[in-house]
């Protein structure tokens, strides 16, 4: 509901005078994003799941790497912890098709990625996040089929990619929505 009243905003003949031309992106020391995670896929299980999360992002970079706009980059860090319940028994690749066993977990996510933004208007300004995210099973149920055995408390690594946007409804405070592989989407508040 928040991000429907957020986005629809966009249509607003509101002060959103553009300020991506002027390279003098918002000073801030942290960004600490508080949120709620809605995995649509997990990996080889099948797999769909939520939970809550935070970020937190450090500036290294401002202006950005495009000295003639209005962008900035951080380092973006954090946890996401999922309860992850598969929805289907049957995982099919080019090996062959498996049954498996399949069990709710629980997983923490731990990404860590660059956060390019682009400060947009006063209202809006948008990102992207190539990282990394380590994930670790942290239930002592298992996810079980024939080709790779029973998962039980393991860990993984993998390329991860985001993006989002913010509706800034105040100097120091913003709607969050980022959506990206591995953890699917997230609608949070952005505190500066």
């Amino acid at each position: 509901m928040a991000c429907a009243l957020a986005f629809s905003t966009l249509g607003a003949p509101a002060a959103a005078a553009t300020i991506i031309k002027d390279p003098n992106p918002p000073k801030y020391s942290v960004e600490i994003e508080p949120h709620l995670n809605v995995q649509y896929f997990y990996a080889t299980y099948g797999a769909h799941g939520f939970g809550p999360g935070v970020r937190f992002g450090i500036p290294i970079v401002s202006p950005g790497f495009i000295k003639t706009i209005n962008n900035s980059v951080a380092i973006s860090f954090g946890a996401d912890i999922f309860y992850l319940q598969p929805n289907e028994k049957r995982f099919c690749d080019r090996a062959g098709c498996y049954d498996y066993e399949g069990k709710g977990f629980w997983a923490l996510y731990s990404p860590v990625t660059m956060q390019w933004n682009f400060w947009i208007t006063e209202k809006w300004s948008a990102f992207g996040e190539p990282g990394v995210v380590l994930r670790t099973l942290v239930s002592e149920d298992s996810a079980c089929d024939r080709k790779w055995g029973c998962k039980t408390n393991d860990s993984f690594v993998w390329w991860s990619f985001y993006a989002g946007a913010r509706f800034h409804f105040s100097d120091r405070m913003a709607l969050t929505l980022r959506a990206g592989y591995p953890t699917g989407v997230s609608v949070g508040l952005s505190i500066f």
